[in-house]
């Protein structure tokens, strides 16, 4: 599975997630099976992050293109839903809870669509793409500052306004309703509470952070300057519990509330419980 390239899943998600090849052609998984269960063709093309996968009684996989194609729903037979091509540049693809997708594209406003059908529901005016978080908070990203979102997609509480991350978009972020790690690119990792107070600031260059809900910590994916790779645990105080070495990979997606990392490496997706840090492998067959 070499030619894998991405991997998506809604971070509250039990059991599909996708994968999708430099081109056009994705792949469903089961972590529950670990198997994989479909493979088809869409209109993905490699460069930003241009598949997800959007849970329910009828998953749809969304898939977008940054030329003429736009975006597109899939059902898990590869039958095209839909296809939307009132812009293009796609850029960013969010799983969102309620059966919606935030599509974020290079030069326009981030629309949120229905899954199943395309529709539009809302438009997310200065938001470059949304984070989201749990299935009732998501992260709204613009220039130097993000805010946190409810389940409708409006500003929350005090740190609805802004919450601010430099010179440049926050990247990384995870949370779990009381507590919010946020990163802009080329910058510290802040452990924030959702009053705004920050515990710590952690400097390194970070792939991916999580918190898992088992140990109460947060779990990071780390690259140090001569190119490894290592998981890493930390306190709500920066401090680091346990470090260990993993093998390169290509991407990395959250499920199951935070208790799960999905790593895609030259053997496919493995899955990683980021309470005991075990592994299990996806089979292709």
């Amino acid at each position: 599975m070499i030619g894998l390239q991405e991997v998506a899943a809604p971070p509250w998600g039990e059991d599909l997630l996708v994968t999708a090849e430099s081109g056009p052609v994705v792949h469903v998984w089961s972590r529950e099976r670990a198997a994989r269960c479909a493979t088809f063709e869409t209109v993905h093309d490699f460069g930003g992050r241009r598949v997800t996968l959007v849970p329910g009684e009828r998953p749809v996989v969304v898939a977008g293109a940054y030329t003429r194609h736009g975006v597109c729903g899939y059902d898990l037979s590869g039958e095209r839903l839909w296809q939307d091509r009132s812009r293009s540049n796609v850029q960013i693809l969010t799983a969102l809870a309620g059966g919606r997708v935030a599509v974020s594209y290079n030069r326009s406003p981030t629309r949120v669509l229905e899954a199943a059908t395309g529709e539009e529901v809302r438009s997310l005016r200065g938001v470059l793409r949304v984070i989201a978080l749990t299935p009732d908070l998501s992260l709204g990203v613009s220039g130097g500052w993000c805010r946190l979102l409810d389940a409708s997609l409006d500003p929350l509480g005090p740190l609805g306004p802004r919450i601010m991350t430099g010179l440049n978009p926050a990247w990384l972020a995870a949370g779990d309703g009381e507590h919010l790690a946020v990163s802009g690119i080329g910058g510290p990792l802040r452990f924030l509470d959702l009053e705004g107070r920050e515990r710590a600031s952690v400097a390194g260059h970070f792939r991916h952070v999580v918190r898992d809900p088992v140990t109460a910590t947060w779990v990071l994916v780390r690259f140090s300057d001569d190119g490894q790779t290592s998981l890493l645990r930390l306190s709500d105080d920066g401090e680091v519990l346990e470090q260990r070495p993993y093998e390169p990979f290509r991407d990395v997606a959250t499920m199951c509330g935070g208790r799960v990392l999905v790593l895609l490496t030259d053997e496919g997706p493995q899955v990683v419980n980021c309470s005991d840090w075990s592994t299990g492998a996806l089979e292709a067959a």
